[in-house]
């Protein structure tokens, strides 16, 4: 069984929960799994130490017990340009091997992440179809399928990646229907010597926030906790800009939602507080809610986010932030794992070559 690197066609379709529900799996089955990120961009403060987030995220998951500074050799401490002037590939490309060496000793498959999409680090000689020549890798593809306009890039990708693009998942699939995508996609994908290892369908908890992401993202202030504590995801956001009468209407339909509004509209909290199906106030334009709000979001165990911004910017920002939602906690790991489960045909991935 050859390694996997698991790449896409841009950024933020999925690779990093594939990659940690495929390694959670196939160490079930009794395989030793590696994990491996050649170069990382998503730089985070852990500790002392600037770290890729995801890298990180992810080995601290699989707990494949190799160091990070192995897992992650190379991470983007400048801006790119600067980055590639002043890198010498030859360099960058050793450091690379060495360190995959020492990751995938002992280990019967590694899988293998992408920075970004196929074509990130070409300027140093690191995009994908290097890496996989390189460290000999088969590619699988993980690509949102937002339209059957998919296939031309996937098809783009295939001119540069070559034949080491092997393997194909289609991730949040909406509006579609999944059997007929799946026929359809398979058949096509084939002739162009390309297998389709399954669909996965879209998830709005997989898609969603944790409280403490979304008071991360805002910038916002606790004003109570909750009793779910930070982790409950939240799946749907509500705009608290209408009569209560036509509030409550949204109020009783949704699930998992937050309620954006201003700090002022305390007839709209209540109403969001009483309903039952608002898990979460965030409340805008800096105005703290009166004190019997307060009183019973604390009585509900409903969190209070206060927000300096406006509850425009305050929408943008929790867009941009939805946007990249990453797969962190026990629930969403759950899920990621019952969905490929469920919807991928991991034989096909792990058959011995021809």
């Amino acid at each position: 069984m050859k390694s996997v690197l698991v790449s896409s066609i841009e950024e933020y379709s999925g690779k990093s929960a594939v990659i940690i529900a495929l390694g959670q799996i196939l160490e079930e089955r009794g395989f030793r799994v590696g994990y491996f990120k050649p170069l990382g961009i998503g730089i985070t403060r852990i500790g002392d130490r600037f770290v890729d987030e995801d890298a990180y995220n992810t080995a601290t998951v699989l707990r494949t017990g190799d160091s990070l500074e192995d897992v992650c050799p190379l991470t983007l401490d400048k801006p790119y340009v600067e980055f590639a002037r002043s890198a010498d590939p030859s360099e960058l490309k050793q450091r690379v091997r060495e360190s995959y060496a020492r990751v995938a000793m002992g280990k019967d498959i590694v899988l293998v992440e992408s920075a970004g999409e196929y074509k990130f680090g070409k300027a140093l000689e690191l995009c994908d179809f290097n890496i996989a020549t390189m460290l000999d890798l088969n590619i699988l593809l993980v690509v949102k399928y937002t339209s059957d306009f998919v296939l031309d890039k996937i098809l783009a990708a295939r001119e540069l990646l070559g034949e080491r693009l092997r393997f194909i998942i289609f991730n949040q699939l909406a509006g579609y229907k999944t059997a007929y995508v799946e026929e359809i996609n398979k058949r096509f994908l084939k002739r162009k010597g390309i297998t389709l290892l399954g669909v996965l369908p879209y998830s709005p908890l997989l898609a969603g926030l944790s409280v403490r992401e979304i008071a991360e993202a805002l910038n916002g202030e606790w004003l109570i906790r909750g009793k779910q504590g930070e982790e409950a995801i939240i799946e749907e956001l509500l705009i608290g800009a209408m009569s209560p009468p036509a509030a409550l209407k949204y109020f009783r339909r949704v699930r998992h939602a937050a309620l954006i509004t201003g700090g002022d509209r305390a007839d709209l909290q209540n109403l969001a507080l009483e309903s039952g199906n608002i898990e979460c106030l965030l409340l805008t334009g800096n105005l703290e809610p009166a004190g019997t709000i307060l009183g019973r979001a604390e009585e509900l165990g409903v969190p209070i986010i206060l927000v300096a911004d406006d509850t425009l910017t305050t929408i943008e920002r929790l867009d941009e932030a939805l946007g990249k939602a990453r797969i962190r906690g026990a629930t969403k790991l759950r899920k990621v794992k019952e969905l490929v489960e469920q919807f991928v045909d991991l034989d096909l991935l792990i058959a011995p070559e021809d």
